[in-house]
């Protein structure tokens, strides 16, 4: 085969091949050499973030806020302090309801009246009486598990 190369087809092919197999022919030293250059190139420029990396908006607590969370009314605590917020908001004493989940839906009803009031749309108003209320009254609605 050697004798019988054609403008020495088997030298050339064997250099090829014995240089890809050497440390300096490497496929893995073109693949660094090109990361390198990409790096450099592009280094300067800052990477979109992902998903997980993106700002999120904080949610303010009720003490920054003035609105309480209705899940976090609890019979114990703040049967007093819910009964001062419908006087403060103009219900009648004899028209409070005795249990703590129609007094929920009471002060989720008055707080959604607020809210159009103050000319907020129907759904946010509606979206915002769900969760919160304004606390309007001097009522000081314990939160924590004293």
């Amino acid at each position: 085969m050697l004798r019988n190369q054609l403008n020495r087809e088997y030298d050339s092919w064997f250099a090829s091949t014995a240089y890809s197999l050497a440390r300096m022919g490497h496929f893995e030293m073109d693949r660094i050499d090109a990361k390198k250059t990409r790096v450099e190139a592009d280094g300067s420029k800052f990477k979109k973030q992902n998903v997980a990396q993106q700002t999120k908006q904080q949610q303010l607590q009720p003490a920054i806020t003035g609105l309480i969370p209705y899940g976090k009314l609890v019979k114990a605590r703040n049967m007093e302090d819910l009964r001062i917020e419908f006087l403060f908001r103009g219900v009648p004493e004899e028209e409070i309801p005795k249990k703590i989940s129609d007094q929920k839906a009471k002060l989720k009803q008055l707080e959604f009246n607020r809210l159009l009031s103050f000319g907020m749309e129907g759904k946010a108003a509606s979206e915002q009486a769900k969760k919160y209320f304004m606390k309007l009254s001097t009522a000081p609605f314990k939160l924590n598990a004293d």
